[in-house]
């Protein structure tokens, strides 16, 4: 269920006609591209961008929500009871958020934030999922 919404998100995502993800840089690579060679070149961007892919995923996800409410990041930091300067953080995916910042963060977007697990089937065990909400 998790690895649905961030790929729902990914989909939002990619249907917006600016993606940064397709803008070409002066050395002719889109960044999709740049991050894939380079993911597959330099094992240390692999692992950093492995450690940060998943709030890059939740940081598209409040820019977005954030969007479709009509909201700016002082807005934002107003109901969370923080700064625009760490909901910039939040948003450049480059700080890993805590739980509690989590839920304050959704409760200001409207939603729920939710933590889970998913995991495989095993000899004697069956694929799991929980999802609790925070």
């Amino acid at each position: 269920m998790i690895a649905r919404t961030v790929l729902s998100t990914r989909a939002n995502m990619n249907s917006m006609s600016d993606r940064p993800d397709t803008r070409t840089s002066p050395i002719g690579r889109t960044v999709a591209e740049d991050i894939a060679q380079r993911r597959a070149e330099d094992p240390e961007y692999r692992r950093l961008d492995d450690y940060y892919r998943p709030m890059m995923d939740l940081a598209t996800a409040v820019i977005l929500r954030r969007g479709a409410l009509g909201m700016t990041q002082e807005e934002l930091a107003r109901r969370m009871g923080t700064t625009a300067s760490s909901i910039s953080r939040i948003e450049s995916g480059q700080h890993r958020t805590r739980p509690d910042t989590l839920k304050r963060l959704a409760d200001a977007l409207g939603g729920t934030a939710v933590m889970g697990f998913e995991f495989p089937a095993a000899d004697n065990a069956e694929a799991t999922s929980v999802l609790v909400t925070l």
